[in-house]
């Protein structure tokens, strides 16, 4: 009964707030005074989460600190994240029935497509023939470690760059061979999930906006046999001339070299933990994430989308990043895994890491509209080793203020969603209200 209670009075307040920001700031000037208040920490729309606390000064700005979630919200997660199976199942990971890997099996990060649909919006509005200047959407650059068959990178390049021409369809026909080489299947069906949508330009071209960005998607992928399809197909679409970079290289805390079989094109779950123990062996170049930056990418730009996948070895990869890569990026998506490193790993170390160094708030990444903060919302059995998928925004860089406000405005609207948002396994069929 007081868990009802607690769950009423806290919509009625997240309600209550809403109602008032919208009642002292008229629709045109909302935007702007909740901008102004989620900057200052003191927001009337008090869904930002981030508190007056500065930790550190980067340049001129300070790193804000994000609010700890209240009792009842900690219950609300608790009660949409329950941690029995987690705990029940803990010695096999693999059947992956803890609530953390339901809830964030496949991630739909509708926060970033709302993002880009604006900016790329934006820059179709300036080009229009109305308008005397021609300015271009801002840069773009993507590193995606372990990058698989490529789809996820393929669609980030699109939804970046704003360009038409990166089609997941045209990459599908490459990667095949026109449908004559068969792909390992992937888990959540990249190959036919939808690709981020381009709407058409009235002004005579198929993508917006008109004037092209400067973009770059890294593909950094380890395995031999997926590293050449990757190279094959981005020389046959030319898009390793718009800025597609295909590098067959593994990713890890240090510099050196490791042994990778030749494996089937876009098998998964294997990594640098799965030895070599055939004659067909390749020796694979080992970068860590700051040697990468600082090899291949010019200096002090920033990475706006950097991907993690790398079969348990996805802290590994942060830390190696942890001298400069990680102060340049603005949106970060990592695995948390039972297998490699992150076997003996904590992710609660990992979550304070990113947080108190580099300013990240980090989410469970769900589906369906969900999400759930992770920063200053820790409950004991997010540490239990599963499989599952976090997304973090770094609070430092006003580029993605948009974002973050995003994802802690959906956090709250999945809490009260209640009962309707439980992932568990006996939950498994349902969809989010």
């Amino acid at each position: 009964m007081e868990k009802n209670i607690s769950h009423t009075a806290y919509r009625a307040k997240v309600r209550s707030q809403k109602l008032m920001a919208r009642i002292l700031f008229p629709p045109l000037a909302f935007t702007v005074a909740t901008n102004f208040y989620w900057y200052h920490s003191v927001s009337i729309y008090n869904t930002s989460g981030f508190t007056e606390k500065n930790v550190e000064m980067t340049g001129t700005k300070p790193v804000q600190g994000v609010k700890q979630c209240t009792p009842v919200e900690l219950s609300i997660i608790k009660q949409q994240l329950p941690p029995d199976d987690c705990l029940k199942y803990r010695g096999s990971p693999w059947l992956q029935r803890c609530s953390m890997s339901y809830a964030t099996r496949c991630p739909d990060p509708v926060w970033l497509e709302k993002y880009y649909s604006t900016l790329h919006g934006m820059a179709h509005h300036a080009n229009s023939p109305a308008k005397s200047k021609q300015p271009s959407p801002p840069p773009f650059l993507g590193i995606f470690v372990g990058c698989n068959k490529g789809f996820d990178a393929i669609n980030a390049m699109r939804m970046g760059s704003g360009e038409s021409s990166f089609d997941k369809n045209v990459w599908r026909n490459a990667m095949t061979d026109d449908g004559k080489i068969g792909l390992e299947n992937d888990v959540c069906s990249q190959l036919t999930a939808p690709q981020f949508p381009l709407q058409k330009n009235p002004h005579g071209n198929n993508s917006m906006p008109v004037s092209k960005s400067i973009s770059q998607v890294h593909c950094i992928e380890p395995m031999p046999a997926t590293a050449l399809a990757l190279q094959s197909a981005a020389s046959r679409t030319k898009y390793d001339k718009q800025g597609f970079i295909v590098t067959h290289a593994a990713m890890s805390k240090e510099n050196g070299f490791v042994q990778f079989a030749s494996g089937k094109v876009g098998v998964e779950n294997k990594g640098i933990s799965n030895k070599c123990n055939d004659d067909g062996c390749t020796n694979v170049t080992m970068y860590s994430l700051d040697t990468y930056m600082e090899k291949y990418v010019p200096n002090g730009i920033p990475i706006n989308y950097l991907s993690i996948d790398v079969e348990g070895w996805d802290y590994e990869v942060l830390l190696g990043g942890s001298g400069s890569a990680l102060l340049q990026v603005h949106y970060l998506e990592f695995e948390y895994n039972w297998m490699g490193p992150w076997a003996t790993q904590s992710l609660s170390e990992a979550i304070v890491h990113l947080d108190e160094q580099f300013g990240f708030t980090c989410y469970w990444a769900g589906f369906n509209n969900t999400i759930w903060r992770i920063t200053n919302c820790w409950l004991d059995h997010y540490d239990t080793h599963i499989w599952s998928n976090i997304a973090c925004v770094n609070r430092n860089f006003d580029e993605v203020r948009e974002v973050a406000q995003d994802m802690e405005e959906l956090f709250a609207e999945t809490l009260l969603k209640g009962d309707n948002a439980v992932k568990d396994y006996h939950h498994r069929y349902q969809t989010s209200a």
